[in-house]
């Protein structure tokens, strides 16, 4: 348990320095932070994002196939004189 509190403890205390020095010099920060995302992880994410993209498309280019304008025999009457 003293373990534990004692490792809480430092990492607070080395949090506390790396904010000091970020406040002294605000190019750390940006050093520290403002490397690139690894390659695989920026092409995994456009590739989900294109994934998605394209089955959007395709889900919205599909044909209502189960819906028709007549519903036995009555009909609609905007849908029947779309089709005559």
């Amino acid at each position: 348990m003293i373990d534990c509190i004692a490792l809480a403890r430092i990492m607070q205390l080395e949090n506390e320095a790396r904010q000091a020095l970020w406040r002294r010099n605000e190019d750390a920060f940006y050093q520290e932070y403002g490397r690139d995302s690894p390659a695989l992880f920026v092409w995994l994410g456009k590739a989900l994002d294109a994934g998605y993209a394209w089955f959007k498309t395709k889900k919205a280019d599909r044909p209502d196939i189960g819906r028709s304008a007549r519903d036995g025999d009555d009909r609609c009457g905007q849908a029947a004189s779309a089709r005559i």
